[in-house]
């Protein structure tokens, strides 16, 4: 049985969808997520992101979503989704707390992420889906690497707060698995989960219920 690995699918059948847009449609081939979060991990490697590293993102639902994950999955990052329902303070707690090297963020968003950005003070910040003052733009960014895996392709894993009922959110950090091309995928199990619950379930990270895996 084959795994999710965007790699062993590029390879099989590398123009089937490997994600479709549930609103819009927009599509992603095997080869595209396989061959953009190649470039994406080139891009972290390049930016001074080491395996054990943790990046925060603050996105809405899209295709670049997905590749920055599946690019961080494949580099050995933490990457925390940060909700788009936080104010700019909320987000700068936790992109401090976690620890963040590097900050990505929808341009939808701009308001929130400069906010959040400045306050935190993250190194290094992104965007995707457009651009935001101060932000790198990713899309014209990660042309300029190969679309080839990096040599010290790691596992990587998402790194989730709780709903801070008690006080303030507090990060769950898993260890890291060892292994690459055979890894676990726990991003997409819970975007199975995910969608199969409630829409009215809030979700710690933007809601991925839009981004459906074709099977």
């Amino acid at each position: 049985m084959i795994g999710f690995h965007p790699y062993h699918h590029a390879k099989a059948t590398p123009d089937k969808p490997a994600l479709i847009m549930a609103e819009g449609g927009q599509r992603l081939s095997f080869k595209e997520l396989d061959e953009r979060s190649n470039q994406i991990a080139h891009a972290l490697r390049t930016a001074g992101l080491n395996p054990g590293d943790t990046i925060a993102l603050l996105a809405e639902n899209s295709l670049a979503f997905f590749e920055v994950c599946w690019a961080a999955q494949r580099s050995g990052l933490y990457y925390v989704c940060i909700s788009t329902r936080l104010t700019g303070p909320e987000a700068a707690y936790i992109l401090s707390d976690s620890g963040a090297s590097l900050f990505i963020a929808s341009a939808s968003l701009s308001g929130v992420a400069k906010d959040a950005g400045a306050e935190a003070g993250v190194p290094v910040a992104w965007s995707i889906d457009g651009t935001i003052d101060g932000f790198t733009e990713l899309a014209p960014h990660m042309t300029q690497f190969p679309a080839t895996p990096i040599v010290d392709e790691a596992a990587g894993t998402d790194m989730l707060y709780s709903s801070g009922t008690t006080g303030r959110p507090k990060g769950i950090r898993p260890p890291l698995e060892r292994g690459t091309r055979s890894m676990k995928t726990p991003f997409l199990d819970r975007s199975r989960a995910h969608s199969a619950a409630s829409r009215a379930t809030p979700s710690t990270c933007p809601p991925r219920r839009s981004i459906m895996p074709h099977r």
